[in-house]
Formats: structure tokens, sequence, C-alpha cells
């Protein structure tokens, strides 16, 4: 729900909120439960969902969301049946309360009030067009709330406002747009704690669109500093985490920063979504290859495919995590029969030859499967050779620079006779 924030004179003289909480608008759960309501290998779990995501449109007074998801987001002849009676009661209470925060707007200006209210007054009437689901008036409101709020912090809390729009909505293009101006926002005069809330944020938006990398740095650094409880739950940050680590991370950090972290054990025995991650992560660290694919799998059910964020990049992130345990376990190896290392893993060996055959050809594997004796000949490239040929590329682009300058030059030349 949407509460006023409090206002406070900093010893700078800039006006800033003192906020120890930022209101959860919209409601992520409602986001995250629809999506769950989109996914035929979860249906299982639909009937639970369902009434989950019900309560929470009713309690959060969301008309325009509901309507939205019976027209537009779930299936067609779906568990989601459109409920007039109660749409009209939850459109009278929304529009009994925007009339409230207009009214308020109003005698604000007719009274010419303080600019810290006129600018508070606009983000409420945002932030209730937010938590309602109406996009496009809570983008515009709170726009002008943007405009309207005084100090930096607050253009920021704006700002990081309009951007869980996006990632509500899952519009990842938005949500890199708003990120880029907060950025912005921040680098002009950010505290301690909003940079922390954008660091999440952002580790998010990079998590959404596979790069995984810079996921990893950024989420496993919010661990220790975690206070967005406004964007998603702590338990979901752990969870994507050691998703981002396991898949980006070098084994030396993989240990320090996922493996022995100690956020993240505290959370294992009452998270499920970490218990299979945080399985798949040891059986690799340890080389405990029988257990891998089993552990891939449950990742694959338990975490990838119910996330909003990562169910897109799920199958892709099972192909890349069966190349890294193979390149694992092929490191120790000259040679390796096909016979034990498909026993290895507990799979047939027609299974690991056609596997194995998807990465050799455009070299994410180095080795080759020799067939008439049934062994993988590993034929890693020789440090020398790798750093002569990096040279010898390296020194084509310069020849190549150094033409068109040259020809640049004789064209000026020539233009001068």
């Amino acid at each position: 729900m949407v509460d006023d924030k409090k206002f406070n004179e900093e010893e700078d003289g800039e006006v800033q909120y003192v906020d120890p909480t930022v209101n959860k608008v919209p409601n992520y759960e409602a986001s995250e439960l629809a999506f769950v309501l989109t996914q035929d290998k979860l249906s299982s779990k639909h009937s639970e969902v369902l009434d989950k995501l019900m309560k929470l449109i009713e309690e959060e007074e969301m008309a325009p969301y509901y309507k939205y998801l019976a027209e537009e987001y779930v299936p067609q002849g779906g568990l989601l049946k459109f409920d007039k009676s109660l749409y009209d009661r939850l459109v009278e209470k929304n529009e009994q309360k925007i009339a409230d925060f207009k009214k308020k707007i109003e005698e604000i200006e007719e009274n010419d009030e303080g600019e810290l209210e006129r600018a508070q007054a606009w983000i409420n009437l945002g932030e209730y067009y937010a938590q309602i689901g109406d996009r496009i008036n809570a983008q515009e409101t709170l726009e002008k709330a943007l405009e309207k709020a005084i100090s930096t912090g607050a253009k920021i809390d704006v700002m990081l406002t309009i951007t869980r729009i996006g990632f509500f909505y899952n519009d990842q293009l938005f949500v890199k747009d708003r990120l880029a101006q907060t950025n912005a926002m921040i680098e002009k005069g950010g505290d301690w704690e909003r940079r922390n809330r954008y660091k999440t944020y952002k580790g998010i938006h990079s998590l959404a669109i596979r790069d995984f990398k810079e996921a990893a740095n950024l989420l496993v650094d919010s661990l220790a500093t975690f206070t967005s409880i406004e964007l998603t739950s702590y338990e979901n940050i752990a969870t994507y985490a050691s998703v981002a680590g396991l898949f980006a991370l070098e084994r030396t950090d993989l240990k320090a920063k996922v493996v022995d972290s100690p956020d993240l054990l505290s959370l294992i025995n009452t998270t499920p979504a970490l218990q299979s991650i945080s399985s798949l992560t040891i059986s690799l660290y340890t080389s405990d290859y029988a257990s891998y694919f089993p552990f891939l799998l449950e990742t694959y059910d338990n975490v990838l495919i119910p996330s909003k964020y990562l169910n897109v990049h799920a199958d892709y992130f099972v192909r890349e995590m069966r190349r890294k345990v193979y390149a694992q376990l092929l490191e120790s190896y000259k040679t390796l029969s096909l016979k034990s290392m498909a026993s290895a893993f507990g799979v047939s060996v027609e299974f690991l030859d056609n596997d194995l055959g998807k990465f050799i050809p455009n070299r994410q594997l180095n080795c080759v499967i020799d067939r008439v004796n049934g062994i993988v000949e590993t034929n890693r490239p020789d440090n020398k050779n790798a750093q002569y040929s990096l040279l010898v590329k390296q020194g084509d682009g310069l020849l190549t620079k150094l033409q068109k300058y040259g020809a640049a030059v004789r064209l000026t030349g020539s233009d001068r006779l």
C-alpha cells in the first residue's frame, strides 16, 4: 500500500527523504504469480498460484491489472476467469482514492504550499497508479513528480519507482533506459543506500538480459547489503546470485563467493530453489559428476522455469552448464574413453557422443572423438601458439588501420593540389 514519506533537511541544506522503507509498488509478487500461470510446465501449481494472485489483486485493489491479465496476459481458456462484479468493486475503490489524491494536489496548489508537499502529493498519486497496475498513468504521473522533486535523492527514488514498473512487466528495454537515467543521477550525488539499491536493480536487469558475468558481480556483492525488498525478496536475490555465480565465476571465486558464502549458507535449509542450485554448484565444484545431471534437471524445473527473469534463458543455461562440466572433466585427461566418461555422468554412450558433437565443431570444447577406438582426445591449444596467433591478429589489425590512414592522407594531399 502507498504510504506518505517524511522529509528532513540534511546538514548541507539539501532536503532528502527520511524513509527507512520504500513502498512495495507495484507489488512484484503479483507479476511473479501471474507469470507462473502462463507456463504449461507448471500446471500442477496453477490452482494454488491463482488463489494467491486473486487474493493479492483484491488486497492491492488492482482493477487495471486484473483486466490486463484476463484480456492480454494469461492464456485464454485458462484458470483465470474474469469476474465482472469483482472488477467493478475494485474500479469503484480506485476511482474514489484517485479522486482523493487529486483533491489533495489541488488543495496544495490552491494554498501555495511548499515544493516538498507538492512533489509528495504527485508521488502518492503515481505510486497508487503503480499499485493498481495502471501502467500508463503511473509512468506519466511519476514523470511529473520527477520534475517537481527538489533533491537528487528524491529524484533517484522516483526514478527507481518508475524502473520497478518496467521490472513488473518484464520490459527490459524500458528498465535499461531508466537505469541509465538513474545512474546519471547517482553520479551527481546518490547516497550509499541508494547506490546499493541501484546495484541490485542493475544486477537483476543484467540477469534478465543474459549478462551473467555482470549479474554475478553485482548480485553477489548485494547479498551483504541488500535492502531492495520493494523489488524482490532476499531469497530471490540469493538464488539469482547463485545462478549467475555458477555460470560466470571462475573456480576460485566460485568457492569464495558462492560455495562458502555465509549469506547463502544461512538460507539453504529454508529456500527450496536455493537448495537446487546449491546442490548443482557443489556437485560441479567437488567433481561429483554422477549427481551433476540430476541436479541440473532439478535446477531447470525448480529455479529456471518458474522465474520470469530466467525462464527465457533456461535452455541456454542448461546447454552451457553441460559444456562447462564436460570441459572441467576433460581438463584432467589427454585421452578418455567414451564409455568411462558416460559412466561418470550416468548417461549412455550414445547420448554423450551426440551431446559432445554439439560443442566440438565450433570449438566450444577442445577435443575430438575417435569413434573407431571409442575415445575422446583433448587438443588444448598451446599457450605460446595462442599468444602468437593473437599477436599476428593484432598486427594485421594495426596494418589495416595504417593502410586506411595512409590512403586518407594521400586523398587529403590530392585535394590541396
